[in-house]
């Protein structure tokens, strides 16, 4: 039943997963946390973190881990192949229809309008995110409440990431060194 369950969950996830992980956070978070209950909130928050720290793409690596703590090793093939198997038949039409049709404007005008969209599904992640970090899961996101901490280490994070002061595998190990010393070492 449980093969059935990750199968059937990662397979509309991987329908439904256009712009990427990124964009697909939500999504995932509401299937694998809030319907399936395979994860928490907080478990989900580490997940990515950890998601983002290994090779390979965000929706999959995560598809790996909540298979295997799932169901195995067995859960994690079922899960990632399900993952990938929607986009593998959909890139692979619409490749096809994209290189015969690409100058016509009404397809244009259909990537123009996923545009928004995807970057709305970002947009989402990015909240849920924020709040977890942020205020740790809870509710009700009162300025009393915020981890400042979290917010300190982002908003430096951040800046150096737009200023291009450092790449994504420097802003990883800083939080990470910066959480280790900032919350265990010197609580």
């Amino acid at each position: 039943m449980i093969f059935f369950q990750l199968f059937q969950t990662f397979f509309l996830i991987g329908m439904f997963s256009f712009g990427g992980g990124y964009a697909s956070m939500e999504l995932i978070r509401s299937r694998v946390v809030t319907e399936q209950h395979w994860l928490t909130g907080t478990e989900f928050t580490d997940i990515i973190s950890i998601a983002e720290m290994t090779p390979g793409p965000l929706g999959i690596n995560i598809a790996s881990f909540v298979g295997t703590r799932t169901a195995g090793i067995p859960g994690t093939v079922i899960a990632t192949l399900a993952y990938i198997l929607p986009a593998l038949i959909i890139v692979m039409i619409l490749a096809k229809v994209y290189y015969r049709y690409r100058s016509l404007s009404m397809i244009q005008g259909i990537l123009k309008g996923l545009r928004p969209a995807v970057a709305a599904m970002v947009l989402a992640a990015a909240v849920t995110l924020v709040r977890t970090a942020w205020w740790e899961g809870a509710p009700v996101t009162e300025v009393s409440s915020i981890n400042w901490t979290a917010v300190i280490i982002s908003s430096v994070c951040l800046i150096l990431l737009r200023k291009n002061r450092s790449g994504p595998i420097q802003a990883i190990l800083g939080s990470g060194i910066a959480g280790a010393i900032l919350y265990f070492i010197c609580p």
